[in-house]
């Protein structure tokens, strides 16, 4: 199983302080720390509520770091308590959003254009019994909803996403057009050896998108060292076309994508 791991925001490397410099003051994230490794800087920023997500500078001679101009339509998702108190403070700041949309469970959501348009995700959770101060964007970190992500028929999708990358199917409705999907927590089996079930939303969609394709801010998927050359080379042996693998798996990290049925862009990385 390919399970969910959080993500990248890539950005230009003239750009790498800057972006941190904003995710600090517009969204309230906190830089905890920076690196240069052989696949560029990273910028590590907690996020309010939980997790961390990386501001990542697009550096390196492999096409898996590169920046390509064609967006992609997978989702990069993060969580609000208040969809529209943070569209109203984002607007405020000349940030824009798109318009408000809701997700077959019921869960409202819409796209903001962050740092240098780059493209994130907002989906609205139930606050429940979470009484903790956060910054005023209200944009707190990763949430139940992990990824979106656009297809022409769900149901193929979902058993192609099935047979790759070992998703759950947790509900088809041709009807409505849609799947849900779900996969394990990387974090919370890798780390604490438990199972927390991440979800992804499989939508319906006429728009097509040619490969190759991008998209700045990246959800990734995780393999564990020791599996991931067999995993590349079974990919390989169904017929898919993985790119090279960016870094080293074994010693460091490593990231590599290839493309579902639809085109999208599905990135995977292996760290120790």
């Amino acid at each position: 199983m390919y399970r969910w791991d959080g993500g990248f925001i890539m950005v230009q490397p003239n750009q790498f302080e800057d972006a941190i410099q904003w995710y600090q003051e517009v969204l309230g994230w906190e830089c905890i720390d920076q690196i240069t490794s052989w696949v560029g800087r990273k910028g590590f920023m907690k996020l309010p509520r939980a997790g961390i997500v990386t501001i990542k500078s697009f550096e390196g001679d492999h096409d898996h770091l590169q920046s390509l101009e064609t967006e992609g339509k997978v989702r990069f998702g993060f969580a609000t308590y208040d969809l529209d108190q943070t569209v109203s403070y984002l607007r405020d700041r000349k940030i824009e959003a798109t318009e408000i949309l809701v997700l077959p469970n019921g869960q409202r959501y819409c796209d903001i254009y962050a740092f240098e348009h780059t493209r994130l995700t907002i989906v609205e959770e139930s606050k429940g019994e979470d009484d903790r101060e956060y910054p005023p964007s209200g944009v707190l970190g990763f949430g139940t909803v992990n990824s979106i992500i656009h297809v022409k028929d769900p149901k193929s999708s979902a058993f192609w996403y099935k047979e790759h990358l070992g998703f759950e199917i947790e509900e088809v409705d041709e009807d409505k057009g849609f799947a849900h999907l779900k996969t394990e927590d990387a974090y919370d089996r890798n780390v604490l050896n438990e199972c927390f079930w991440d979800h992804i939303w499989l939508l319906k969609s006429k728009d097509t998108v040619l490969r190759p394709n991008d998209n700045r801010a990246r959800t990734y998927f995780d393999i564990r060292p020791e599996l991931v050359f067999d995993e590349y080379k079974k990919l390989i042996k169904n017929g898919l076309q993985p790119s090279e693998i960016a870094g080293d798996p074994i010693n460091g990290w490593g990231g590599f994508h290839f493309y579902d049925p639809d085109n999208n862009r599905i990135n995977v990385w292996s760290y120790k």
